[in-house]
């Protein structure tokens, strides 16, 4: 095992072999996620990874929303309009959750932490929106919109890592 420096968050890890010269190493997907942004002081660049977590949040936005709305509706007696937004939120959700995943592996990002993240969530985060559809309850459909909501915090974890190397220097 070689103990390297994150070049992101500036914090010691160890890694199974040293990365190539010009490659830069980091201690966790979230710190490559968060390098890719490229955001440094004022600068704000417009990039892919930029866009696609724009559209994973907003999407994680609109499940919670709809889930919410099959809630309401489903009090006030709708229950058919209830089913169809669960549907809906349960089918974006497996879409998010996808698209988290083959972007963190198309990206080369995908780490063993992450691998056992995403299948530790997506049993009952899929399973339980599938379980909800069937006996048509939008409870099941929250527990898919929270597991994404963990994705996407810990997609992000770069950043809170490197403000807490920040903090500790």
């Amino acid at each position: 095992m070689q103990r390297l420096t994150c070049d992101y968050c500036g914090l010691p890890f160890r890694a199974p072999y040293k990365p190539a010269t010009e490659a830069k190493a980091y201690c966790c997907s979230g710190c490559a996620l968060a390098d890719q942004l490229g955001i440094e002081g004022e600068k704000f660049p417009i990039s892919p990874q930029l866009i696609f977590d724009l559209v994973l949040a907003f999407g994680v936005f609109n499940q919670f929303l709809l889930v919410l709305l099959a809630t309401a509706l489903r009090r006030d007696g709708r229950v058919e309009s209830a089913v169809l937004c669960v549907t809906l939120a349960a089918g974006l959700g497996a879409v998010l959750y996808l698209a988290a995943l083959v972007w963190q592996w198309r990206s080369r990002w995908l780490r063993a932490s992450d691998a056992f993240l995403y299948a530790l969530l997506a049993a009952p985060a899929l399973g339980g929106a599938v379980v909800g559809l069937w006996l048509k309850r939008g409870d099941a459909a929250l527990v898919a919109a929270v597991a994404n909501l963990l994705l996407v915090v810990w997609q992000g974890r770069g950043f809170l890592r490197r403000l807490w190397a920040r903090r500790n220097k």
